[in-house]
C-alpha cells in the first residue's frame, strides 16, 4: 500500500469514528430523557458539523444513528418515520 492510500484510509477511519461519536452522543443524550425514538438524523448532522466540520446528508446520519441503536439493542429508525416527524 502506498503512502497516499494509507493516508486516505486513516482519514476515512477518523471520519467514521467522529460520526459514530456524534451519533453515540445523540443517543446517550436521548437515553437520559428516555426519549430514544425522538432522535433524528438532523441532530447527528448538526453535531458532526459543529464538532468536526463534517458535512453529511440525512441518509448517512440515519445510518450512523441506526448503528448506535443496533449496538445498544434499540429498535432501528426508518427513513420514512424520521421524514414524517421532521415535516410536522
Amino acid at each position: 500500500m502506498n503512502l497516499k492510500k494509507i493516508r486516505a484510509q486513516r482519514a476515512e477511519d477518523r471520519r467514521h469514528r467522529q460520526l459514530m461519536h456524534a451519533a453515540q452522543h445523540v443517543i446517550s443524550r436521548r437515553a437520559l430523557d428516555s426519549d430514544i425514538a425522538q432522535a433524528t438524523p438532523a441532530e447527528v448532522v448538526a453535531l458532526a458539523f459543529g464538532r468536526h466540520a463534517l458535512r453529511i446528508e440525512d441518509t448517512e446520519a440515519l445510518d450512523y444513528l441506526n448503528a448506535v441503536l443496533a449496538e445498544r439493542g434499540y429498535p432501528l429508525l426508518t427513513a420514512n418515520a424520521t421524514a414524517s416527524e421532521t415535516s410536522e
